[in-house]
């Protein structure tokens, strides 16, 4: 994996725990994912005029990806009302790189390098770590179901995202109609489903959900992107380093205390992204 990738996905990796802190910080989380993806389907609405229109056998991908992410969202949601960040996070996207690294097998025929596949391990390992050290009390069952869920969905949608950016060959395409149609339909329907109190919500977390939405949209751009260049399994293994900045975000923002657990975990993860870039 090249440094220009590297360097991309850890930025995106700080925007996306950003979006994450701005979501779980919110009265009302569901409203500021329906928001963001408003906004998100009228950006990239904009750039379907520009851009192709993808091949036939991409659609089927295509809609996989929808009901993915639309369930992603769901769950996060869900988690995020059972667990604070320092909890859901790290459970929601803990176990992503390797259930990733284990799907692209199948599908792309990607197999990790020895240093990729070590990498890989150890910043799962760190992630798991950081997710052990904020568990002081019993988690509620309901965390436990929605944040796998929600981390076999992303796990699930990153290898199948490669496998259609490759397939369209244009990630710039598959990108847009992508984000589109996956946005536009998830606002839609739970704008439908959730009537005038989701609307009045909507209004209520406007200022959080454009912020939101603007940091979501650069880190998934950015994520796309690396994934038509780079294996999945490593290119998720960075994005998952938003957890680093999540614990940050926690310490500093949310008051969340510091322990030496999470301080080796932070070491762990930092090693594991150093062996992708080096042996990669």
């Amino acid at each position: 994996m090249d440094a220009l990738t590297i360097t991309l996905m850890l930025a995106a990796a700080v925007l996306h725990a950003s979006w994450h802190s701005l979501v779980k910080s919110g009265s009302h989380g569901l409203a500021v994912l329906t928001g963001m993806c408003l906004v998100s389907s009228l950006a990239a609405t904009c750039v379907l005029p520009f851009v192709a229109l993808p091949p036939s056998s991409v659609w089927p991908i295509l809609l996989v990806s929808i009901v993915l992410h639309c369930g992603y969202r769901l769950c996060l949601a869900q988690a995020y009302k059972y667990g604070d960040l320092s909890q859901a996070y790290p459970m929601a996207r803990g176990m992503v790189p390797v259930i990733a690294a284990a799907l692209a097998l199948p599908l792309l025929g990607q197999v990790p390098t020895p240093g990729e596949f070590l990498g890989i391990a150890i910043i799962s390992a760190g992630l798991l770590a950081l997710a052990g050290g904020s568990f002081g009390k019993r988690i509620p069952g309901q965390l436990l179901v929605a944040a796998a869920l929600a981390a076999t969905a992303v796990a699930s949608y990153s290898a199948i995202d490669a496998y259609g950016i490759r397939l369209s060959g244009d990630w710039i395409s598959y990108t847009a109609w992508l984000i589109a149609l996956d946005s536009g339909i998830f606002f839609v329907v739970v704008c439908l489903v959730g009537g005038r109190p989701m609307l009045r919500a909507l209004d209520d977390q406007r200022g959080r959900t454009l912020i939101s939405a603007l940091l979501g949209l650069g880190s998934f751009c950015v994520f796309l992107w690396a994934l038509s260049r780079s294996p999945v399994g490593a290119v998720s293994a960075l994005r998952e380093t938003s957890i680093l900045f999540a614990t940050l975000i926690g310490i500093v923002v949310h008051g969340d205390r510091q322990s030496p657990l999470r301080i080796g975990a932070a070491v762990m993860v930092t090693l594991g992204i150093v062996v992708i870039s080096v042996v990669s």
